[in-house]
C-alpha cells in the first residue's frame, strides 16, 4: 500500500525527470501515429485526422471545467481527501464528457466547413472518447497532487502508446475511419488504467474528513483557470479548424505536421510546469521562513531550467525539421519544413511562458492566466482571419508564432506581479542547474527501486 499523503513530499526534480521521460514517450507515440496516417492517407487524410484530434483536445479542455486544476490544488494542499476527490470527479467526468459529445455534434452541424473531410459519423466516433479522456485526466491530476509521479506519467503514456498501436493498425485496415476509432479507443484504455490505479492505491489511503462542499470549492478555483485554459487552447488549436475552413485539407495536413514536430518543444517545459504548480501550491500553504525560501528556490530554478532546456531542444528541432521531415513523412510534406521554422521561435517562448504561469497558478493567482488569455485571444483570432486567407498555412504559422510570443510577454508581466521578482535575472542558467541533472538521475534510480522521500 502506498504511503499517506501526509508523509514528506517527494523530490521535485525526480518528478520532473520522470514526467519528462513520459512526455518524450507521448511525443514519440504521437509522431508515429501522425507519420502512419500521413504515409497511408497522404496530406488530405492527415489533415482530416488532425481535425479529429484537435476537436477531441479542445473539447477535453473545455469539458474539464477547470476541475483538474481544482483537484491538484485542493488535494495537494491537503484540503480534499483523495478517495472522495476520485469518486466525485469520476462521476463528473461521465456527465461532462457526455455533454461535450453534444457540443461537438452541434459544432459539426453549425460549421461544417471547419470539419471538411470529417463526416458526422466520424466526428461522433471521435467524441465517444470524451468521457474517457476526462476520466484519465482527473486521475492524473489526483496522482500529481499526491506526488505519485509514476502514475501521473503512466496515464498519458498508456493513452499515447495505445493510440499509436490502434491508429496504425486500424488505419491500415479501414483508412480514416479506423484511425479515428483508434483515437477514441486509446482514451478508454487510459481511463481504465486510471480507475484501476485509484482502486488499488488511493482507496486504501487514510480517509480524512472531507466536506461535501469541497467539490464546489474545487470547481470555483478551477473555474478561475478554466476560461484561461479554454481561451489558450483556442489560441493554440483553433488555427487548424480555421485553416480547414479557409484553405484546403491538404494545407491542414502540411500545417499539422509542422505543429506536430515543433510541439515537441513544449514537452519538457510542460513536464516541469506540471510538477512546479502543485509544489508551489503546497509551499504557499505554509507561512514559515523555510517554506518561503524553499518556494522561491523552486520558482527560480524552474525558470533557469526551462531556459536551458528550450535552447537545447530548439537547436535539435531546427535540424530535425530540415533533415528529417521529408524522409520521414514523404516528399509531399516538404513545405512543412518552412512552416515549422516559422513556428519554432514562438513555440520556444511559449514553453518558457508555461512554466511562468505554473508558478503564478501555484501562488493562487489564477485570474492572471485569464487576463492574459483575454488579451491574447482576440488579437490571435484577428491575426488568423487576416493572414490565413491570403497566405494559407504560412499565414497560420505567422499568426501562431506571434500569438505565442505575446503570451510569453504577458507571462513575464504577470509573473512579476505574482512573485514581486523580475524574470530577466532568471534567464541565465548557472552551474548549479547543470549539477541538478546529475542529482535528478540519481533520484530517478532510487525511485524506480525504492520509495525514499526527501525534498528537492
Amino acid at each position: 500500500m502506498e504511503s499517506s499523503p501526509d508523509q514528506p513530499v517527494r523530490p521535485l526534480r525526480a518528478g520532473a525527470v520522470l514526467n519528462s521521460g513520459g512526455q518524450i514517450v507521448v511525443a514519440a507515440s504521437g509522431a508515429l501515429s501522425t507519420v502512419a496516417v500521413a504515409r497511408l492517407l497522404g496530406p488530405g487524410g492527415a489533415g482530416a485526422y488532425a481535425i479529429a484530434l484537435s476537436l477531441l483536445t479542445i473539447l477535453t479542455s473545455f469539458g474539464a471545467a477547470g476541475l483538474d486544476a481544482g483537484i491538484t490544488y485542493f488535494v495537494g494542499s491537503g484540503r480534499w481527501a483523495p478517495w472522495a476527490a476520485f469518486v466525485r470527479t469520476q462521476a463528473a467526468a461521465l456527465g461532462l464528457g457526455l455533454a461535450m459529445v453534444g457540443v461537438g455534434l452541434l459544432a459539426r452541424l453549425a460549421a461544417p466547413s471547419a470539419f471538411a473531410g470529417l463526416d458526422t459519423d466520424l466526428v461522433l466516433i471521435a467524441l465517444i472518447g470524451m468521457p474517457f479522456a476526462l476520466s484519465w485526466l482527473y486521475s492524473a491530476s489526483l496522482a500529481v497532487a499526491l506526488s505519485r509521479y509514476e502514475a501521473y506519467v503512466a496515464f498519458p503514456v498508456i493513452q499515447a502508446v495505445a493510440m499509436v498501436a490502434a491508429v496504425t493498425a486500424l488505419c491500415a485496415a479501414i483508412d480514416l475511419k479506423g484511425a479515428v476509432i483508434g483515437l477514441a479507443a486509446s482514451q478508454a484504455v487510459a481511463a481504465a488504467a486510471g480507475i484501476a490505479w485509484a482502486f488499488r492505491n488511493v482507496r486504501p489511503l487514510e480517509r480524512r474528513p472531507s466536506s461535501e462542499g469541497i467539490v464546489a470549492e474545487a470547481l470555483r478555483f478551477g473555474m478561475k483557470t478554466y476560461p484561461a485554459n479554454v481561451l489558450a487552447l483556442l489560441n493554440f488549436r483553433l488555427d487548424l479548424l480555421l485553416l480547414n475552413a479557409l484553405a484546403t485539407t491538404a494545407d491542414v495536413g502540411l500545417y499539422s505536421v509542422a505543429v506536430s514536430v515543433t510541439s515537441v518543444m513544449w514537452l519538457l517545459p510542460r513536464a516541469l510546469s506540471s510538477v512546479v504548480f502543485p509544489r508551489v501550491a503546497q509551499l504557499s500553504a505554509g507561512d514559515s521562513r523555510e517554506e518561503r525560501d524553499h518556494r522561491e528556490m523552486v520558482e527560480e530554478k524552474s525558470v533557469r531550467h526551462v531556459v536551458l532546456i528550450t535552447v537545447l531542444v530548439a537547436a535539435v528541432l531546427a535540424l530535425a525539421l530540415v533533415g528529417l521531415v521529408k524522409p520521414v513523412y514523404g516528399d509531399d510534406f516538404g513545405d512543412a519544413v518552412v512552416l515549422g521554422l516559422i513556428l519554432l521561435p514562438g513555440v520556444s517562448l511559449l514553453g518558457v511562458g508555461n512554466v511562468l504561469f505554473a508558478t503564478i497558478l501555484g501562488r493562487g493567482r489564477p485570474a492572471y492566466s485569464l487576463y492574459s488569455s483575454l488579451i491574447a485571444t482576440p488579437l490571435t483570432m484577428a491575426l488568423y482571419l487576416a493572414l490565413i486567407p491570403p497566405f494559407d498555412a504560412t499565414g497560420a504559422a505567422l499568426a501562431s508564432t506571434a500569438s505565442y510570443t505575446l503570451t510569453f510577454l504577458l507571462a513575464v508581466h504577470y509573473y512579476r506581479r505574482a512573485t514581486g521578482r523580475s524574470v530577466l535575472p532568471l534567464l541565465v542558467p548557472g552551474r548549479d542547474e547543470l549539477r541538478d541533472y546529475g542529482r535528478a538521475l540519481r533520484d530517478v534510480r532510487v525511485r524506480l527501486g525504492l520509495s525514499a522521500s526527501g525534498r528537492s
